[in-house]
This record gives structure tokens, C-alpha cells and sequence, in this order.
């Protein structure tokens, strides 16, 4: 008689998944901040990213199991139209310029031109993020907070270098996807529950305890 095959049965996992993409010049950390955020590294030589890379994180809102999809983009002109068709179908964008670099501020504007050429302003979330906050500014702060009042958006300094804000930004802009998604669209942002594990195991109690329990009755 011949043995039946055993069939491998793989978990699907229907968790939601949100995608974030990254938009700004070349050289202003999209890589590190996603690096550091998803395998908590920083590599100061990180080679410049060539057309879209991906990453993912998973997270757990409310108990509730949630993928985040870092789209991390090249920040040259000619992978624009690359760049481009990835932004329709996108959840969050993160614009990023680096703190001692006016010119990656000031073509801020362009990236934001190019991403509601496929969104209604304010119709997707957004956060603005100045990193590289453990260096020198070029820019000044009131210059930038005008620019983010202007624009509407909400700015946040970060460095991928010194891991500041960068748990926190990012965590952030999840509940507000999260919010914004059917799942909890009246819960107040501050009382969003957010965790890296499962909230929902368990420990299993030590068996030992209740035997010794047990044996000196």
C-alpha cells in the first residue's frame, strides 16, 4: 500500500494590513528610520535605496493584530514615475527631510505636489518628520512649524541614529490608521492600546506549584 502524502497546511493570516509610504529626497533617512523601527539596527553607510523597497511590522491594537507595509522610496528624479505608481493605493505617507539639509526641506513642497496629485488633501493621514535630530539644525524651528501650519500636517523630530521618536511616530500614525479604519472609529487616539506582542497569550502557570500545593496537604 502506498503512504497518503501528508498535505501541508499553511495559516492564512487576515490580519489588516495598512501601507505607509516614505517620500523625500535621497539621503534624508527613510532607510534608517525604517530599519531602526523594524529590526531596531542603524547602519550609518546605508546605500541609497535603488527604485521601492518593503518592510513589515506587526503589530497589536486593541488586541487586535495589525500588519504595518513600509514602503521605503528612492528619493531621485528618475525613479519618480516608480515612486509614483505606488502611491494610489496607499494608506499613510511619512514626508521626510533631514534637519541639517535646507535643500530636503525646501523640495518638501514637491513631494507633497506629487503625492496628492493622488489623494484629496487630508483625506490621508500624514505626518511630517525632520530627521537627523541629533545633529546640527539648518533650518529654523519656526520655519518649519510655520511650513506644518501652513500645510496642515502635524511635524515630529526624529533620529534613527540615536533611536529618538521613532517608536513614537510611528506608533502614532498606526492608531490613527487604526481609528481611521472601521475598527474603533469613536475610541479617543490616547486610549488605544498598542503592543509588539500578543496580548491575548497567556503564561502558562507553573504546573510544579500546584503539585507542591498538592503534596504538602
Amino acid at each position: 500500500m502506498s503512504k497518503k502524502k501528508g498535505k501541508r497546511v499553511q495559516e492564512i493570516d487576515n490580519s489588516p494590513v495598512f501601507r505607509i509610504i516614505t517620500l523625500g529626497d535621497s539621503g534624508v533617512g527613510k532607510t534608517s528610520i525604517i530599519n531602526r523601527y523594524v529590526k531596531n539596527i542603524f547602519n550609518d553607510n546605508n546605500p541609497s535605496t535603488v527604485g521601492v523597497s518593503f518592510a513589515i511590522k506587526e503589530l497589536y491594537i486593541n488586541k487586535q493584530k495589525i500588519r504595518l507595509k513600509l514602503i521605503d522610496t528612492c528619493g531621485q528624479e528618475r525613479y519618480k514615475a516608480l515612486t509614483n505608481a505606488y502611491l494610489k493605493n496607499t494608506d499613510a505617507c511619512f514626508f521626510i527631510f533631514a534637519l541639517n539639509d535646507r535643500d530636503s526641506f525646501d523640495n518638501i513642497k514637491m513631494w507633497m505636489d506629487l503625492f496628492y496629485e493622488n489623494h484629496k488633501i487630508n483625506e490621508i493621514p500624514a505626518i511630517l518628520i525632520g530627521n537627523k535630530s541629533d545633529l546640527e539644525s539648518d533650518i529654523e524651528d519656526n520655519i518649519i512649524n510655520e511650513f506644518a501650519q501652513n500645510t496642515n500636517i502635524e511635524f515630529i523630530k526624529t533620529s534613527a541614529k540615536e533611536k529618538i521618536n521613532i517608536n513614537e511616530v510611528m506608533e502614532k500614525l498606526a492608531k490613527i490608521l487604526y481609528k481611521k479604519s472601521n475598527f474603533s472609529d469613536k475610541q479617543n487616539i490616547n486610549n488605544i492600546m498598542i503592543s509588539e506582542k500578543n496580548p491575548k497569550k497567556k503564561k502558562k502557570c507553573m504546573s510544579w506549584i500546584g503539585g507542591f500545593l498538592r503534596d504538602d496537604n
